[in-house]
């Protein structure tokens, strides 16, 4: 099996676009443009600190089963990909999104780098199925943005639905206590320097996207800012409490090195967060 490359990753996506466009998610396709384009950075700069803990949750209880709960792409897939190598191949890997364009990113991923994955088309916040195997390891990032705070104690509870008894469920969430309960979209000044960055990229030869032309390219960007509406989360006490409420115990929240996330460039300019790690563990 082929071990993770970043050089790989990018261009399975760059070989994915014909591919995802026209499934017109905006989100998910103005992602991975972005991310081509080096205008946002996506996992990189957290890479190193989920690979690290994904290994010490490996080394402390072997996993024979993983479930990725919400993906903007393949990233979350590849981290899991470089944590364990080749060993990912002997895993039951399912990975659960309400939109196709994911699932098919995964599907990519795994099919070239040679293991096997089940894609789930379904929404995080109802029920799974009954019949469906329990995971060792529930996986997710940044997926409670996406849901309503009145949501996120019942989507809480389906993620802890889904463990095996001593599963371990692992999240990572930015948490933006500054900016209140008002749901985070772009403001205008901000959709214009993403669009600017974009073009400027574009013309950049290392980085220009062949199959785009600038108007499209200004299009999928403006789109991608006018899908991303988010929601705050207040702290980490509430994702520890969150998930305490659902069950887990013992909860663990650690912050993720200031230093690493230096480099990152958010999705949304101007952003200011910090980022914690929530691990939690279903009774035995």
């Amino acid at each position: 099996m082929p071990a993770f490359s970043e050089d790989a990753r990018r261009a399975l996506l760059l070989q994915a676009l014909p591919e995802i466009l026209p499934m017109a998610s905006a989100y998910h396709s103005g992602w991975v443009v972005l991310q081509l384009l080096g205008v946002i950075s996506g996992l990189s700069s957290e890479r190193a600190q989920i690979v690290r803990h994904l290994r010490q949750l490996a080394r402390a209880r072997p996993l024979a089963s993983v479930c990725i709960a919400g993906s903007a792409d393949c990233g979350l897939l590849s981290v899991l990909h470089e944590a364990l190598g080749d060993g990912i191949a002997a895993l039951e890997v399912r990975i659960a999104d309400r939109s196709p364009v994911p699932l098919a990113l995964c599907r990519r991923y795994a099919g070239a780098m040679g293991f096997a994955l089940t894609p789930e088309l379904s929404d995080l916040r109802l029920a799974a199925d009954a019949a469906a195997p329990r995971a060792d390891l529930v996986l997710a990032h940044s997926l409670l943005s996406f849901i309503a705070p009145g949501e996120r104690a019942a989507l809480f509870g389906q993620l802890a639905a889904r463990l095996a008894p001593s599963g371990s469920l692992l999240l990572y969430q930015s948490v933006r206590a500054q900016h209140g309960p008002a749901p985070l979209a772009y403001a205008p000044e901000q959709v214009e320097r993403m669009v600017g960055a974009s073009l400027a990229a574009q013309r950049t030869p290392a980085l220009r996207l062949a199959l785009l032309g600038e108007p499209e390219l200004e299009h999928i960007v403006r789109a991608f800012c006018a899908a991303k509406v988010t929601h705050a989360v207040a702290s980490s006490e509430e994702l520890a409490a969150a998930a305490r409420a659902a069950g887990l115990d013992p909860v663990r929240c650690e912050r993720l090195s200031a230093r690493a996330l230096e480099g990152h460039r958010p999705a949304t300019p101007d952003s200011r967060y910090v980022k914690w790690m929530v691990q939690g563990r279903r009774a035995g």
